[in-house]
């Protein structure tokens, strides 16, 4: 059986109506797919979006058959010609031990899905490089579960005044704070538009450390929803997902004591913040959101100031050590 590539919004179609009968979910950010079939229609079927593959599905009467071994390898293929080399797969728990064969490795599982990745690099050797960075720059002997670590995740798109107090507040209450800026290039500023907001606006807080949350906070992995702005049956596992990886893996790897995070506004936000606190509990504080001169600081708010060409407007819910920098960085999209 030969390996077919989805090209035509019909193809989608048929795709997304096999997968309902796996209980699986044809996601709008899904960037290619592969199938097979035969007489009877599509026996077998795996999708990427970047670098994470998802929507894997195989005819019960086919699985002995190895087709989710050639989808994989096909898909892989495909991904080191685009010069992917990493990649994370999402599949249902059933299928682990199948993966682990082919040198898989298990990130996480929960009752409905199984988190694994492959290729060059893993989760712990992306967290020691972080601990080598908090050890050099924050001058910490060591980092053990007995260290006073707070830390706080934003996308700042851009940095605004409310994510400065709420990095403030943190740093009032722990001896460290760990700020992860989102990593995925699906706002309005870039990543290093963004990381560069935030490094200038907290330089002044010596017991501040900045770092890229990698793929494995808040990333299309393990939070599509926050990229697809949606709250649908899924948005809760996906939330579940990023809580638990970060609970398993960076906040004792990194001695994190209490994650801080705002109020929500969005339901897919709400639905996230929600599962934090199911998670961590008590290693979870959310700080009202700040507000400007009885205004409520939001970056969606500075985003449509911008965008209206109201920049002196907007500077007022900036950091005032960002003005140069974000002046310049709106000048550039806007030539």
């Amino acid at each position: 059986m030969n390996i077919k590539e989805v090209v035509l919004p019909t193809e989608r179609e048929r795709i997304a109506v096999f997968l309902e009968q796996f209980g699986l979910h044809f996601e709008s950010n899904i960037d290619q797919t592969i199938y097979m079939e035969d007489e009877s229609g599509i026996i077998a079927t795996l999708s990427a979006s970047k670098y994470i593959l998802k929507c894997l599905a195989v005819k019960p009467e086919y699985r002995s058959e190895n087709l989710a071994v050639t989808l994989v390898s096909e898909m892989i293929k495909r991904l080191h010609a685009a010069e992917i080399y990493y990649f994370q797969l999402f599949t249902k728990p059933e299928y682990c031990e199948l993966f682990l064969s082919l040198g898989f490795r298990l990130i996480l599982e929960t009752d409905k899905v199984a988190v694994m990745e492959g290729g060059e690099g893993d989760i712990n050797s992306v967290i020691d490089k972080m601990r080598v960075q908090m050890k050099y720059n924050l001058g910490m002997d060591s980092v053990s579960g007995n260290s006073d670590i707070a830390c706080a995740v934003i996308n700042g798109d851009p940095f605004t005044n409310g994510h400065l107090k709420l990095v403030e507040y943190a740093a009032a209450r722990h001896k460290y704070v760990l700020v992860f800026v989102v990593q995925e290039d699906c706002s309005y500023f870039t990543f290093k538009e963004r990381f560069a907001m935030a490094y200038l606006a907290l330089k002044p807080i010596s017991n501040v450390l900045i770092l890229p949350s990698s793929e494995y906070i808040v990333s299309k992995a393990t939070f599509p929803g926050y990229f697809l702005k949606t709250a649908d049956e899924t948005t809760a596992e996906y939330a579940k997902y990023d809580a638990l990886i970060f609970e398993k893996y960076f906040m004792p790897r990194l001695g994190i004591r209490k994650r801080y995070v705002g109020t929500e506004t969005s339901d897919y936000m709400r639905i996230y913040n929600q599962t934090l606190q199911d998670v961590l509990k008590d290693k979870l504080e959310i700080v009202p959101r700040f507000d400007e001169n009885g205004e409520v600081i939001s970056a969606n708010k500075v985003r449509s100031l911008i965008k209206e060409g109201k920049q002196e407007e907007a500077l007022k819910f900036i950091p005032r050590n960002n003005y140069s920098v974000i002046k310049a960085i709106i000048s550039s999209k806007h030539e």
